[in-house]
């Protein structure tokens, strides 16, 4: 009776212990299951500690046009250590066939201004790189044939904004694809990469011609500091 008795009681020893190791491994398997997900979770990319969707948002004036055309896209690091390219400046001689003012032709644009039709750092969108005597530009802006600085027309939804914003006075930029919505400080200072609403590659940048930019700015007048420098084409790079 004795050894049957604890050879029950290791019976039931055995039997709690493996329960117990049952037990153990259910609730390991479930913390691996869940720390991979599981079944049918979003995908998640997690970038500098935070949590960024996945899927761009069409409207955002960040992302890039979604009729891109395949072409180069370019790093900041590559433009900077490019060989420099650029023309000795001069006298604004090409453009203005609807009346406009001219702009210097784009063989003679000096190298402190490099355009990029399309740079990773922008999203995959359009980007003027100023050093030099353009580092402290008050702004700088891509215009089309129809001297535009504002495109897509008002209306058209583009960065969230309605019609009644884009055609406002002083519309933010976001409401134009043709203005910087991202400005990126590089090199030690020493330049500043100006992101656009939209690839070069993209029909929204299809009749883009020059560059406008504005060393300053002053408020009481009408005759600001300008230059107009011309490009190949909103979907060639320059210098």
């Amino acid at each position: 009776m004795k050894v049957q008795t604890l050879l029950n009681l290791n019976l039931i020893i055995m039997n709690t212990n493996q329960i117990r190791i049952f037990i153990i491994l259910v609730l390991i398997s479930s913390v691996v299951f869940y720390g991979c997900g599981g079944s049918g979770s979003d995908d998640i990319t997690f970038i500098g500690g935070g949590e960024v969707d996945p899927t761009p948002n069409p409207s955002s004036p960040s992302s890039p046009a979604p009729d891109t055309e395949t072409g180069r896209i370019w790093s900041i690091n590559e433009v900077l250590n490019e060989p420099r390219t650029g023309g000795a400046g001069g006298a604004a001689e090409c453009g203005g066939e609807f009346g406009f003012k001219r702009c210097v032709c784009a063989g003679n644009v000096r190298s402190s201004l490099r355009y990029r039709p399309a740079l990773s750092e922008c999203n995959g969108n359009a980007a003027a790189i100023l050093d030099g005597e353009y580092l402290e530009a008050f702004s700088i802006v891509v215009r089309d044939t129809q001297n535009r600085d504002r495109w897509p027309a008002a209306g058209s939804g583009f960065g969230g904004c309605s019609a009644e914003l884009a055609n406002s006075d002083s519309p933010p930029n976001s409401c134009s694809a043709f203005k910087v919505q991202e400005k990126i400080i590089v090199a030690g200072g020493a330049a500043v990469v100006h992101c656009f609403g939209a690839s070069g590659y993209s029909s929204i940048f299809s009749d883009v011609v020059r560059v406008t930019i504005k060393n300053s700015d002053d408020p009481f007048s009408s005759d600001d500091d300008i230059d107009r420098l011309c490009l190949v084409s909103g979907s060639k790079p320059l210098n």
